[in-house]
């Protein structure tokens, strides 16, 4: 080997490579930013030069960096600087009631009041607020609590006079208003209705989102999260991450969705298709993956489509965010100009809606591999999964939901649906490649927590939900390494420990091939590499 050596060598280890044959190694070498040898101590240690720094694993446990192949970073960047609604450790409405009082003796009156991550069905009360409960607390704030999933929100009677929404407002295509029984707005505002609100609410800047965003990726380096695909690409966001790398903040590489603009659709489209931007465009930091269309709504708010009505929320069959010949216009434009297009869909009816505009788009223009996705593919039974198979669609599939949102999800789709949430078993023995994804911040924990969600299939409450569906540990390490890769059309690259490829790698406290099952909820990272270089170090 002459004078090549290795800047870095991890020796004694147990490695999970996520090869071809899920290989297990001893050690890994690494030169500048990538793999260079795999192998045995006796192999690896020939890398070994006077300069080269040498990690003594002592047994511990190291695989590919976690690939989240779905999340939003830029809210999780604008949920720090807002009211943290989650529960726990929020209990009831007084709560929230409490928390939105202190907020507005800190802002002083008139200003907004934005909270994130409220979750009805996780209150003692198991309900909505109300405007009215609002009111009593910001009586001159106007107020917006957006809910975990991003679908629902709650506002104050001041935020629906400053948007000019009464009794006689007619819900707007794509969403809808709650009502009581002598049809005033009860405050809760479903889907696209919630932009009614949002354009009256002052942005958050490019500045503020930059440095927000150095906690989103020191967080997402601590779950060991080397790289994100980021659902809901927008401009503000996409400019804060760059100047954050120009800034030599290097942690998590970020492939984006480009959010189509919810007023003009077709404009974001447009300027990708006259820039000649296809997906791919970018660096191995930042870099155009896809469009991202809006396609039905939540199956936590009970509003995604289906075909049988569901049992929370609107309690129907759902309401589609996007409409069905805007979706088709948008899929083939996408198409042709050389851009995968990723497209919300959870329920079975939203699946196929996105599944049919796909199908046409390459019946009409043939591209072998294009690789379309379908972000989430909750409901998704026998007949879905064998049109994603014909038409080579690959699913970013939410199982980290199963955890949080896991119990909902079973009451708004009941037994029989339930049976095909999130089918990673059906899908493996199909060949379909699917991702996995926590949807953060619709949900907000470790990778590991949603791994033990994909083998056991329980809730946070203990509730099995489609149990048919689980599959083993190592099967759910691929789906959230190499797996993820090939969504982003990198397997070459990431996914996982092989020579040539980029080395971005994470060290763990305990072997999560031997341990119980519930103990990968306990699961931490000790170290966190990206790019050759350590991100994260546990105290």
């Amino acid at each position: 080997m002459g004078s090549i050596y290795a800047d870095m060598v991890l020796l004694n280890g147990k490695i999970i490579t996520v090869d071809p044959d899920d290989s297990i190694v001893e050690a890994v070498a690494v030169l500048g930013n990538k793999i260079v040898a795999v192998g045995s101590n006796e192999e690896v240690k020939e890398f070994t030069g006077p300069e080269t720094k040498v990690i003594n694993l002592g047994g511990k446990t190291a695989m590919p960096g976690i690939i989240d192949s779905h999340t939003h970073p830029t809210g999780i960047a604008e949920g720090y600087l807002k009211v943290n609604c989650r529960a726990p450790p929020v209990r009831n409405i007084k709560d929230l009631q409490d928390m939105v009082a202190a907020k507005v003796k800190e802002l002083g009156p008139g200003a907004w009041v934005l909270g994130t991550a409220y979750n009805d069905s996780k209150l003692e009360e198991r309900r909505q607020m109300t405007r009215w409960e609002l009111d009593v607390v910001a009586p001159e704030n106007p107020v917006m609590l957006t809910s975990d999933t991003g679908h629902q929100c709650i506002v104050n009677s001041l935020a629906l006079e400053i948007a000019g929404i009464t009794k006689d407002s007619p819900d707007p295509p794509g969403g809808e208003y709650d009502r009581d029984d002598n049809g005033e707005p009860t405050g809760l505002i479903y889907e696209v209705a919630q932009g009614e609100i949002r354009k009256h609410i002052p942005p958050y800047t490019v500045a503020e989102i930059r440095e927000s965003y150095k906690n989103v990726v020191d967080q997402f380096s601590k779950w060991g999260v080397t790289s994100t695909h980021n659902a809901s690409a927008r401009r503000t966001g996409i400019r804060a991450y760059k100047q954050l790398l120009d800034q030599g903040v290097r942690q998590v590489r970020m492939r984006l969705m480009v959010s189509v603009n919810s007023d003009n659709p077709g404009d974001v489209v447009d300027a990708l298709e006259l820039a000649g931007i296809e997906s791919g465009f970018g660096d191995e930091w930042l870099q155009v993956m896809s469009t991202k269309i809006m396609g039905d709504g939540s199956g936590a708010g009970g509003t995604a489509g289906v075909y049988t009505p569901q049992h929370r929320g609107t309690m129907g069959l759902g309401i589609m965010m996007t409409d069905e010949a805007e979706i088709e216009r948008l899929v083939h434009q996408s198409h042709d100009a050389g851009l995968r297009v990723s497209i919300h869909s959870i329920g079975d009816r939203g699946v196929d809606v996105a599944l049919d505009a796909i199908k046409k788009a390459q019946k009409r223009n043939p591209i072998p591999n294009m690789r379309h996705r379908l972000e989430h593919n909750s409901v998704c039974t026998p007949k879905q999964l064998k049109r994603i198979k014909e038409l080579g669609v690959t699913p970013s599939s939410s199982i980290g939901y199963m955890y949080g949102l896991g119990d909902q999800y079973a009451e708004n789709f009941g037994e029989d649906r339930s049976r095909w949430l999130h089918p990673h078993r059906t899908m493996k023995e199909m060949g379909i490649i699917a991702g996995g994804n926590s949807d953060c911040p619709v949900t907000y924990y470790s990778p590991f927590v949603q791994m033990y969600a994909a083998v056991t299939r329980k809730s946070s409450s203990g509730q099995v939900v489609g149990p048919e569906e689980a599959i083993d540990v190592m099967d759910t390490i691929r789906v959230y390494t190499w797996n993820g890769a090939y969504l982003s059309k990198e397997e070459d690259k990431l996914g996982s420990i092989e020579p040539g490829k980029l080395a971005d790698m994470i060290v763990l406290d305990r072997d999560i091939l031997t341990i119980d099952l519930d103990d990968l909820l306990n699961v931490q990272v000790l170290t966190t590499m990206v790019d050759g270089k350590i991100v994260y170090e546990a105290d």
